[in-house]
């Protein structure tokens, strides 16, 4: 599904956990790369190329996805299958590893004291594995769809949206 940020997804906070090798490693992974002005149209398309996985030739969102990606991609976008305004998404890399959902879903982030309670009392705080990254993106109400992704050097899944009832304005 290609997002689309309506005033019925206001207020919601999708929430990931993931496990990366250092920070540059998530915001290389979270950044949106853009065609540089000096980069040739087949050099960017063969970056695009092996974005678009084989496998993921069925899923519902493939033919949007290439269709919006001409001259730009992101690649946490592409895995879970949507879009998102990256002034909406906030994310932290954690030197150590934790299953505990409060230690990696603490007070750094900008509303997390508004709904880090429920949502602890929503999926645990017990994490079945070891995480030391948290992503939160606003005005999302992420559908899981996709729920786990896995490349070679880091892996990602997807633990739910909870809706913050308060004013974040």
């Amino acid at each position: 599904m290609i997002f689309d940020y309506s005033e019925e997804n206001s207020g919601y906070v999708s929430i990931w956990a993931g496990r990366f090798k250092n920070n540059e490693q998530l915001d290389n992974y979270l950044t949106t790369v853009y065609q540089r002005e000096d980069e040739a149209d087949e050099e960017f398309s063969k970056k695009l190329e092996q974005l678009f996985l084989p496998q993921n030739q069925n899923r519902a969102c493939e033919v949007e996805l290439k269709e919006l990606y001409d001259e730009f991609y992101n690649q946490f976008e592409y895995d879970f299958g949507f879009t998102f305004d990256e002034d909406f998404r906030e994310a932290l890399y954690y030197e150590s590893f934790s299953t505990k959902l409060d230690q990696l879903l603490h007070d750094d982030f900008s509303y997390s004291e508004q709904f880090k309670g429920e949502f602890i009392s929503k999926v645990g705080n017990e994490l079945s594995k070891p995480y030391n990254t948290i992503i939160l993106l606003y005005d999302v109400n992420y559908d899981g769809q996709i729920s786990t992704v896995t490349h070679d050097t880091f892996h990602i899944d997807f633990l739910g949206t909870i809706f913050c009832e308060e004013d974040r304005g």
